[in-house]
């Protein structure tokens, strides 16, 4: 399993009710996680598949930006 993370635009937990219910039938429940307590409101994602054009499209559907964040590597 790999964890995609994504910058978006979503707000607050408000926001994100539009996005909960299809999030939770393709990825499941507990398979992503949002924080919007910071300045680029990260929404992470568990999936065994690559699944970053379909957040990106689910995301954008629903009127909010998204980009995938690049894993940084640090030694």
């Amino acid at each position: 399993m790999n964890t995609i993370s994504f910058k978006t635009s979503v707000k607050d937990k408000y926001e994100l009710i539009s996005i909960r219910p299809i999030m939770d039938i393709i990825f499941g429940e507990n398979n992503w996680s949002f924080r919007t307590d910071g300045i680029d409101r990260i929404l992470s994602v568990v999936s065994s598949v690559p699944c970053a054009p379909m957040v990106n499209y689910i995301l954008k559907d629903k009127g909010f930006h998204c980009e995938e964040l690049t894993p940084s590597l640090s030694f």
